[in-house]
Formats: C-alpha cells, structure tokens, sequence
C-alpha cells in the first residue's frame, strides 16, 4: 500500500514478505519509509520501551536506563490511549511490531527493525477481535493468495457477533479468556491439546487456506484471530498446518480420481465415436475438433480434461497393440502350418519357400496373410529351417550314439575272444600279433571291429599282453624272492629241474615258472654276454694304439693278406713283425681284435666302393644294397670305438 501523492509503492515477494519501492529514486526498502507510518506507529517507535515476551507474559524493557517491568508503561499506556488501534489512521498489526518474540527468545529493537525480523509474524500486541477481523479482511487481497476464499473467511470474521470467533468443535474442550496487557482477546484450552488442534484448523479452513498457500502466508493472514493461539507453540501450529494441507490434498486427490472415472467412460465414447481422432492423435487436435461438445465441457479445468484423454487414448493404444500382437500370432502360426505342408529339409532356400507360398491356395484366400509383412514371414521361415535343423541333428546325434553303443558291444565280443584264447594257454605273456593272429584271422568278432572307430584289434590284444606282462613281472618277483629266502642264486647255468625245485611252494602255475626261468636263464646270460662285450671294449680302448699299429702293419703286408684266410696263416706271415709283438707282450688278445676289427674295416670299404659304382643302378637293387649294407653299418658303429685310420674322418 501507498499514501496519496507519495512516492512510495509496496510489494510482496513470492513468499509473502513486504518491501517498498521508491518509484523516483529507483531504490527499495525492507523496513516501512516514514512517510507511510501512521501516528501511532511513529509514537511507538519514538518512545524507549520495548515489549518482549516471556512464554506468555510480556514485560518491558527501557533501551537507555536498561529497566525492566512486568506492567504497561505510563507512557505506552498513554500512547495507546491516544491513539487507539481502530481509529482511521490504525495501522496494520505487524506492521505495528518493535520487538517480535520468537520461540521464547528475545530479539533486540535493532532487530526487531532489520529487513530480517519485519518478517516474523509475532507482533507485540494484538488488536481487538473486531480490528482483527477488518484487518484480515482488509490485508486479505495484499498476499497474492490465488485461492478467493481467502477475503470469504475474513468477510466472516469480520462479520462475527462473538468477540472470540470461536468454531463450534472447539467447544468440546473447556476454554478460558482473559485480557492482555495490550488489550487483545486470548484463549486458553486447559492442556486439551487435540481440542486446541481442532480449533487451529478449523481457524485455517475458515480462512480458506488451501494447498498453494505457504506457511507464511498462512500465519500472516491468521495471525491476528484469537485462534490463532489455541496452539502454544509455533511446532504444533506448522504441524496442524501440515495435517490440514495434506488432509486436503487427498480430498482434492479423492475427488479428481472420481472425477476421472467418471469421466472416462463418456471420453472413451467420444473419442471412439469420432473418426477424426486416431489413436496417435494429439490433445491439442482432440481439443481443436471436440472442445464444443458436452462430454469436454464437463471437466473442471484443462489440465483435467488433458488427463482424461491420455488415460482413454493410452487405454485405446494398448488395446490396438494388443490387437496387433494377436493377429500377428495368428498370422506366424498359419504360415508356419502352411510351411509345413510343403515338406522342407535342411536344404530348403527361402527364394523358393516364399515362391511357393505366394502361389498356394490358403495364402491367396486368407483374408490376413497377404498384408504379413516380409520381414515377418522370413522370421517364421528362420524359425522352422531352426526346427528341421534340431531335429535332423537329433536324429543325427541318436545315430552316433547307436553306432557307438555297438561298436563298443563289437570290442567286447572280440575282448571275450581274446579272453578265451588266453583262459586257454594260447595268449600268454610276451605274446605277439603274429602268434594269435592266424587263431582268430576268420572269426567274425575280428571281422566287425576291423574298420570301426576307436580302438583297433591290435590295441585290444596289446591291452591284454600288457596285463599278462605285468602280471608275469608280479610273479617273477614273487619267485626270486622266495628262492632268495631259501639261499640260492640263479645263474645262466641254472637248470629248469633246479628253478622248478627251489619255487615247489610258490603260488605260481607251473607254464608260467618254466617261462620265468627260461626269460631268467635268457636274461642272465645275455647280461653275462653284455658283460663281456663291455669288457672287450674297455680293453680295446686300453690297447687302442697297438691295434691300429697292428692294423696299419697288416694294411702294408706285402703281399696283401687275404681276408678269408684262416688265423693260423695270419699268425705265421706276421709274428715276425715288431708290431705283432708289442702287441702281445701287452695282451695275447690283441692280435687277434686288431685282425677282427681289419676284416671288418676292409669289407665294409669294399661295400662302399661297390656302392659307388653302381650309383646308376634301379632304385630296387640300391634299395636292396641298403638293407644289406645297413647292419654293417651299424654293427661298425657299434664295435669300432678306436681312433680313425689314415685318411677317415
């Protein structure tokens, strides 16, 4: 508000706090300009006392002696005297405010002036019940409430007869009144908290709050009435606010949602009803061609009316999407029994499948399947070429499985062939191929495991040597332990009658210790010619150079010695020879491996030479020349560990 002729204009910020403008200086204020005061303001202002409060009681407080009171000052007294609260020139309550108490706290006049405290709603006095109600009334429009039953609620109270403008279910709890210090009215509900509550809110519902308005627009515009103390502290008083505001909002939510279902049914038929509306029309072309009709009259508001109509076309595109799914289920499934009739393979191409069912009958007389997709009708194509693909690799998958499972029964007959042979002496260890194979050459087990996969014939029977060998290895052991026990030693001269007495109590059948001492006897004296062998090897490499004086001795005789001549003929042409006799007086052995190992050196090179010149020869003959020069070879390898002669490398 502004005076006439002043410069001042006032303002409200969104959260309902006042400020004032200068409309020449282009400046604003928080607190109220001079010029706008009235006189009982500016007397208040002017005189030293200061009101605080102290729960309910108020006193005061002189800001240059520092005194304090209990009771009114002779100087407020007189000024409220002289200036009464509903005179012309009453100003507005809290507007009228120096020191607002808050929260049983004090603040300083200084504060009580800041742009901060002219927002507190405490004022330090309030007005009669009558002023309160006109000065509701009259500050009603200035709070930018949207919601008009804002001044109906001030109209009422202003209109009231009853100095308390109590509401009726307050009167459940007993009350008190009394007079302040500062002349207003204030109630008192002795401890009946839930009647204080009811009070409270009834106060907000008959001011009109409503779900936009904020708790500080609210506690200005109630501030003044007398119920606007039945709640003692500011807590309780947003805690009931809160419970109106949501008590509202779910009757507001209650009855929009009965509103709509209401609603819906009529819209539906409207929108079905119209050809020009489709399912992916707009809000805004359903409002351009049915914003005249009854039905989309019938909602409140706009955004009521738009609600509704998302629902009814949601509604009505699931509804289509679903008509969608089912005929295109109904359109795979009859192309897939059609499909079917046509007998595809693994093999089956889609250029041809698709030809044949562009041209059958049931696809030309379906009234659906003509507009199927393309895309559609490969999937289904896709789908049934997987099918014929799994059941073909089943059915392969059953035949390996058969061809496995016989021929894994094949290898057991021939097992039990094999195992009969043996039960019969005629498999036993150390058996080869060779010997059994001629027994079982014609029988039919032989016959059907040869060519399958897995194991062959002769992985069976090596199978079953193997376990023989083994077990005659266990047996043996068992035997030579036993005639260690009893003291004696076999040696490569031991008898069969000797073995056979020493192992009498040996759990071993009697073949089989015949054939343990034959492989004994065998063993031992192979070992004992080994032995040797090594011993004639170590004393060559001994003599090493006596040798090859000798065989260099013999390679100059001349006339040259023949190489089939008997040893006696050797002795007598060269035991003349200095080199003849080193080498005996070494060993008497010597001469006869240096003629050995001459012999030997010469017919191999004789080979060779025979070999080269007949490097032109058939690949048969070379290939035969090989295989009989090959032991020599390996023979010359394997005993000629002397130093190489003159002119080899």
């Amino acid at each position: 508000m502004s005076g006439p002729g002043t410069p001042w204009t006032e303002h409200r910020t969104p959260e309902g706090r006042p400020y004032w403008y200068h409309t020449i200086e282009r400046r604003s204020v928080w607190e109220k300009p001079s010029e706008l005061k009235t006189p009982r303001e500016r007397a208040l202002e002017a005189t030293p006392w200061k009101e605080y409060k102290s729960g309910d009681r108020s006193y005061y407080v002189h800001n240059v002696t520092k005194e304090s009171t209990w009771t009114l000052p002779a100087e407020l007294k007189q000024i409220l005297e002289q200036y009464p609260v509903d005179g012309d020139a009453a100003p507005s309550p809290s507007l009228a405010v120096a020191s607002p108490h808050v929260g049983g706290a004090t603040q300083s006049p200084a504060m009580a002036r800041s742009p901060a405290a002219s927002q507190s709603p405490y004022p330090m006095s309030q007005a009669s019940p009558r002023h309160t109600a006109a000065a509701s009334s009259a500050r009603g429009p200035d709070l930018n409430s949207p919601n008009p039953l804002q001044h109906r609620g001030a109209d009422q109270a202003s209109g009231s007869n009853t100095p308390l403008n109590q509401p009726s279910n307050a009167s459940r709890a007993p009350t008190s009144t009394h007079q302040s210090m500062s002349g207003s009215t204030e109630i008192n509900f002795k401890g009946d908290k839930e009647a204080a509550e009811a009070a409270f809110i009834q106060l907000l519902r008959e001011t009109g709050v409503d779900v936009d308005w904020t708790w500080e627009t609210t506690m200005r515009t109630i501030i003044t009435n007398p119920l606007y103390k039945a709640l003692k502290t500011i807590a309780e008083r947003k805690a009931a606010f809160n419970k109106h505001i949501d008590a509202l909002r779910q009757q507001r939510a209650t009855e929009a949602a009965a509103r709509m279902e209401s609603l819906r049914p009529a819209f539906k038929q409207l929108l079905t009803n119209d050809s020009r509306i489709k399912s992916y029309s707009s809000f805004a072309t359903a409002k351009k061609f049915l914003s005249t009709t009854a039905v989309w009259k019938q909602a409140q508001s706009e955004e009521e009316t738009r609600q509704v109509f998302e629902a009814v076309m949601k509604n009505l595109q699931q509804a289509e999407r679903e008509e969608e799914a089912k005929l295109k289920n109904r359109n795979r499934e009859m192309l897939m029994a059609l499909l079917k009739t046509f007998e595809a393979d693994v093999f089956t191409r889609w250029r041809d499948a698709h030809r044949t069912v562009l041209e059958s009958q049931e696809y030309i007389d379906d009234p659906h399947l003509p507009s199927m997709d393309l895309s559609e009708m490969l999937v289904v194509f896709e789908e049934l070429i997987r099918g014929i693909e799994k059941d073909a690799d089943a059915s392969r998958r059953r035949d390996l499985e058969k061809k496995r499972r016989k021929e894994r029964q094949n290898r057991d007959e021939f097992k039990l062939v094999l195992r009969n042979l043996k039960e019969e002496g005629k498999i036993v260890a150390r058996s080869t191929w060779g010997e059994v194979y001629p027994l079982i050459k014609d029988d039919n087990a032989l016959l059907r495991v040869v060519g399958q996969s897995g194991s062959t014939p002769l992985d069976l029977f090596y199978d079953l040597v193997d376990e023989l060998d083994q077990e005659l290895e266990r047996q043996t052991a068992d035997a030579l332990q036993h005639i260690s026990k009893l003291g004696h030693e076999v040696t490569p001269t031991t008898t069969a009658e000797e073995f056979l007495t020493w192992t009498t109590t040996v759990d071993v059948p009697l073949p089989t210790l015949k054939q343990i001492h034959t492989e004994l006897v065998s063993f031992l004296a192979a070992e004992e010619q080994r032995t040797a062998t090594e011993a004639r090897k170590k004393l060559e490499r001994k003599f090493r150079h006596q040798i090859e004086d000798l065989r260099y001795a013999f390679k100059k005789c001349d006339p040259p010695l023949d190489l089939d001549a008997d040893w006696q003929t050797v002795t007598q042409r060269m035991h003349d020879k200095d080199e003849w006799k080193q080498a005996e007086k070494e060993d008497e052995r010597v001469p006869r491996w240096a003629w050995d190992k001459f012999v030997r050196r010469q017919k191999e090179k004789e080979l060779e030479s025979e070999g080269r010149k007949r490097k032109d020869l058939p690949e048969r003959t070379k290939a035969e020349d090989a295989k009989e020069e090959a032991p020599i070879k390996r023979a010359r390898r394997d005993d000629d560990e002397s130093e190489p002669e003159e002119g080899e490398v």
